[in-house]
């Protein structure tokens, strides 16, 4: 049996080239297993580049966020040899367990760097959402031999226990193993854990992985997690799996709130550890709380000051909600629209406030001082090029916002949408999602796949310029030569407009007269 700290824990990261922010599961791992006396390795699979686009280009791409530059910016160098780089730490750091996190985009990237080093007979753990949305989907590949479900936090060092005194792990709660002959034992799952007592330690992040741009600017950013779970009931989203797994579990409330004193506490310790300039606030929806602790927040925060960002709601901002916000620092704050269609947004999507409450929260979003974004999502099941029209419209009517962001719609497992576009066969059951950004996988008589990459390039042509114009931007929507033509020279003109970064007041166009002065040449 060897000593804790002659036991060697391989964390692994996989990860969409570019995508930015470490993660904290990664950095709550670190957290346990350094606390156990274990010596501790990441791979973090982040500056490796694929043949597929990375998201962040695409958003820069598709005229969603602001240029910048991987290496001058956020001084992150491409590799390229994936699969040879993780076997040579194999090699040179002999693990003697594997600890994968991974959601479903990354999940394929994950089970061939295990299979690369399959034949050392290491043993290796898979969690993060996929696995608890579908344990058996991902059991049933080569190299998956054990899965955590839920949160791992408990878990994970109970199962590293057993591998350093040889003991089986086949009786952990809260895991899944496949044994030899295929059969699967499955373990009830343990408690929920106490996040306030969780605090993430990032030591083993390279330095660049905390430069991100935001807003066009690019800040030293730590993320932050004041709670976990998610109130609402978003059929494209996964995280009411979460809380339906744990209350079916009989777990109790997954939705918990990190303690005040203790969310300080972690502050102070990332300030004074890694020096960051910017918060990156992960919460599924920050501002679904109460008044009184979104008082609380500002008052401890005022000890920090620093920028930082959140994802929430339109429903959940009133005046003094903003006034807060500002007081604080916020910097810049994500709104999930996602749908223009009212009764779609109500029906399938399961969000219910009307447009016309919408655009009055939105009046208010707008006077409210701080710079944000508005989040919309394309391709749904059923969806028509009118309904994304409908989206299209319901933007243009909006007022203040920097910049909008298109996502693709993606089928994740755990969703009931997902369930959806298998039963009117969509999808094959089997098939596993890729990011937000690349092209639709749903098969489907209302939209293709290719007509909704042209409409979510374009989405924002659509919204900012002026109708007169649309015969034009449709043109950009090919992905033939006069398409990209096209395209390339409307973006051109959109990224001139909007300026270097958020604070920077956008130039004043009157399109119709650019557009009005502008060869046949240029836009033939």
């Amino acid at each position: 049996m060897k000593k804790p700290s002659d036991f060697r824990v391989l964390l692994v990261y996989p990860n969409l080239v570019g995508m930015l922010v470490p993660p904290l599961s990664i950095a709550v791992f670190t957290r346990i297993f350094k606390k156990a006396g274990y010596n501790v390795r990441l791979f973090d699979s982040t500056p490796y580049v694929t043949a597929d686009t990375s998201s962040p280009e695409k958003r820069v791409k598709y005229l969603q966020a602001r240029k910048f530059s991987y290496d001058e910016d956020l001084g992150v160098s491409p590799r390229f040899d994936l699969i040879e780089d993780f076997a040579q730490i194999a090699d040179e750091f002999d693990p003697d367990f594997i600890v994968v996190s991974c959601v479903e985009d990354t999940f394929l990237q994950a089970v061939k760097l295990v299979q690369s080093v399959y034949e050392r007979n290491i043993p290796t753990v898979f969690g993060g959402p996929f696995i608890t949305a579908a344990p058996e989907v991902a059991l049933s590949y080569e190299g998956v031999d054990m899965v955590g479900l839920q949160e791992g936090e408990v878990a994970i060092l109970e199962v590293a226990e057993r591998i350093r005194q040889d003991r089986s792990v086949d009786d952990v709660p809260g895991v899944w193993v496949k044994k030899a002959d295929g059969t699967i034992v499955k373990n009830p799952n343990g408690p929920l854990v106490d996040i306030s007592q969780v605090t993430p330690d990032f030591s083993l992040f390279d330095k660049s992985r905390f430069n991100r741009p935001m807003g066009g600017k690019i800040f030293r950013t730590i993320p932050v997690e004041t709670y976990r779970g998610c109130p609402y009931k978003c059929t494209f989203c996964n995280s009411p799996m979460q809380l339906e797994f744990a209350k079916d579990s009989g777990l109790g409330q997954f939705l918990r709130k990190k303690q005040m004193a203790n969310l300080r506490a972690e502050l102070r310790e990332l300030v004074e550890l890694y020096q960051p300039e910017f918060f990156y606030i992960v919460d599924d929806s920050f501002l679904a709380r109460s008044e009184r602790e979104i008082v609380d927040f500002v008052e401890m925060y005022k000890e920090f000051r620093l920028p930082f960002w959140f994802n929430t709601r339109p429903e959940n901002i009133t005046p003094r909600r903003m006034d807060l916000m500002r007081e604080a620092g916020c910097y810049r704050i994500s709104f999930g629209v996602e749908h223009g269609n009212e009764e779609f947004r109500h029906k399938v999507l399961g969000r219910r406030p009307s447009n016309e409450e919408l655009f009055k929260q939105f009046e208010m979003i707008a006077e409210g001082g701080i710079a944000f974004s508005v989040n919309n999502i394309i391709g749904f099941p059923d969806e028509t090029r009118e309904m994304v029209f409908e989206t299209i419209e319901f933007n243009r009517n909006l007022r203040g916002y920097d910049t909008l962001t298109v996502s693709i719609f993606t089928p994740y497992h755990g969703t009931p949408l997902r369930e959806l576009a298998v039963k009117k066969g969509y999808i094959d059951g089997r098939i596993l999602t890729t990011h937000t950004t690349s092209s639709s996988l749903l098969n489907m008589p209302t939209l293709s796949s290719q007509e909704i990459d042209g409409l979510a390039r374009t989405f924002t042509l659509y919204v900012e310029f002026p109708k007169s114009i649309w015969p034009k931007i449709e043109v950009a929507e090919r992905f033939d030569e006069k398409g990209e033509e096209m395209f390339a020279a409307l973006s051109k003109m959109y990224q001139e407009y909007l300026g270097e970064n958020q604070s920077t007041q956008r130039r004043h166009m009157d399109w119709e007269e650019v557009f009005g002065h502008m060869s046949k040449v240029q836009l033939r």
